[in-house]
């Protein structure tokens, strides 16, 4: 492969490079069919010294038990902020069936995605919270283990 006419260096600013942080994970128990927010997942990211943001990805992970006999239908929301500013929606699925839970005590489901908060996310390293909101159709004990990865991509 040739190398543009200003060099290597110049071939180098073209790549894209990532780093990733990870939230510690939490396992919060609810029984109630109200909508409930869930434990924040909190990160503090930089980007690399001399860096340029090209896009920030969050995977936002969610595991769930039914500890009950008792069938759910679970609808939820991604949420996040910046600096403990207001929280706003990334991702809403509370409009759709996502998640359903058989009749059988131990019954789980999960859903893992990619967000892109490149909009959120800047290169300042400022602190974000990243939370998911549930609800359930029906009372008895869910049990929802939660995790958050942000991916920054940038050029050198």
């Amino acid at each position: 492969m040739g190398f543009p006419p200003q060099g290597y260096a110049a071939y180098l600013t073209q790549v894209e490079h990532e780093t990733e942080w990870a939230a510690e994970s939490h396992c919060d128990s609810i029984s109630s069919i109200l909508e409930a927010e869930l434990t924040v997942g909190a990160l503090a990211p930089t980007f690399p010294s001399g860096s340029t943001r090209a896009r920030a990805i969050l995977v936002a992970s969610i595991h769930i038990l039914n500890v009950t006999e008792n069938p759910h239908l679970i609808q939820f929301k991604v949420e996040g902020n910046k600096d403990a500013g207001a929280y706003s929606d990334l991702l809403d699925l509370t409009e759709t069936a996502q998640l359903g839970l058989a009749e059988v005590i131990g019954a789980t489901e999960s859903w893992v995605g990619a967000i892109d908060v490149t909009s959120l996310v800047d290169a300042s390293g400022s602190a974000y919270n990243f939370r998911f909101v549930v609800t359930s159709s029906n009372a008895g004990e869910v049990r929802y283990i939660t995790s958050f990865s942000l991916v920054l991509v940038y050029h050198m």
